[in-house]
């Protein structure tokens, strides 16, 4: 049986058991070392786990100790640490294959994630961009999610493109369409990081734009660090305060509900018709796939990736000129045919093109 060890991860959520699942379905002894300490109280935690903890000193000493015990001959890097060209260059060296898995702006020094302003984390964030670039030179196979890693990696170095497997997020599906066995359901819900690129303060203006229109809805929105958060590591916090005072301000709380980060957001979701993601980028958003999946139909910007995923008008609402409020009173006039023709167009995309079969077939690739 093939061994991989997974690393760089700061948390497990949900849709990397997703990744776990599939390795086991295709025969590959995948286990994962965390950045984070041991909670005994996590009835997740099992054999397919090691704890890094949080100390970089101690996460050095764990990944070497790890190496030699469960002796892997396939590293799944993601770009989460600033220690990615520590494991990279140690693989290497070790003669074990490795596959870096990009994440998001790491590239280009995204800043949105970020939880301060300050000079030292600027630098932090500068820095990290040039190793990660440096990694895409020492890894043997380079895993890009959305379309504009390969636009930044093209622009970086050109050769490196051959070394590039276009992997997009994939989710289960069920054969029948969940959606309709719930009829009563409510309106809107955005379920994501509340950060700059998901422009959130724009949803927030909209829905008192429909307020203020006097149109019946209801709406929530998940996701807001500032107010819990027990399941990702913290991130945009700043953006996600300024986010919440806003909707203060503008004294949305007898139409809106909001939330920190829950463990049951799946589940959640289901009670809802509408999934909205005004994104910078939408290729592929787990929870969007997600969303889709049980039916739900997606209101989105037209970001990076969008035409791969969403038809306008066939399986979700597309905000071409970027005015939310009059996407969502277009989803609110849709007829219940109109609305179940939709949904099960949704349903079925991630079905036909997004579902863990497929997935499975890019994750066995590069393997030794």
């Amino acid at each position: 049986m093939k061994k991989l060890l997974i690393v760089g991860l700061p948390f497990f959520p949900h849709k990397y058991q997703y990744l776990l699942d599939s390795y086991k379905d295709i025969g590959v002894n995948a286990k994962v070392l965390l950045n984070a300490e041991r909670n005994n109280n996590d009835s997740s935690i099992n054999e397919e786990f090691y704890y890094a903890g949080t100390n970089k000193l101690k996460r050095v000493y764990t990944y070497l100790t790890v190496l030699y015990k469960f002796r892997p001959k396939n590293i799944d890097c993601y770009d989460y640490s600033i220690l990615s060209i520590f494991y990279i260059l140690v693989a290497r060296l070790l003669g074990i294959n490795v596959r870096f898995w990009l994440i998001g702006g790491e590239l280009v020094g995204d800043k949105q994630d970020a939880n301060n302003n300050s000079l030292f984390l600027r630098l932090i964030i500068n820095a990290k961009m040039h190793l990660s670039r440096l990694c895409l030179v020492f890894t043997n196979t380079i895993y890009a999610k959305e379309h504009h890693h390969i636009r930044t990696i093209k622009d970086i170095n050109p050769k490196l493109l051959d070394k590039i497997e276009k992997i997009y997020n994939c989710v289960p599906v069920l054969e029948i369409n969940p959606a309709l066995a719930n009829k009563e359901r409510k309106t809107f819900i955005y379920a994501n990081a509340v950060i700059e690129g998901r422009h959130v303060m724009s949803l927030v203006q909209a829905l008192a734009d429909l307020r203020d229109n006097h149109v019946d809805y209801s709406a929530a929105i998940y996701g807001f660090n500032s107010i819990s958060n027990n399941v990702y590591a913290p991130r945009g916090t700043p953006y996600s305060e300024k986010t919440l005072k806003l909707y203060n301000e503008l004294k949305l709380n007898d139409f809106v509900d909001v939330y920190g980060f829950v463990k049951n957001i799946k589940d959640i979701m289901k009670d809802y018709k509408f999934f909205i993601l005004p994104a910078d980028v939408i290729l592929a958003n787990y929870a969007l796939l997600e969303a889709m999946s049980f039916g739900l139909v997606p209101i989105i910007y037209p970001g990076d990736g969008y035409e791969v995923i969403i038809e306008d008008g066939v399986n979700g609402i597309v905000a071409t000129d970027f005015d939310l409020a009059k996407a969502m009173m277009r989803a609110l006039s849709l007829s219940q045919t109109e609305y179940v023709k939709m949904s099960d167009a949704a349903h079925l995309k991630i079905k036909k093109d997004f579902s863990l079969d497929l997935w499975k077939e890019k994750l066995s690739k590069h393997l030794y």
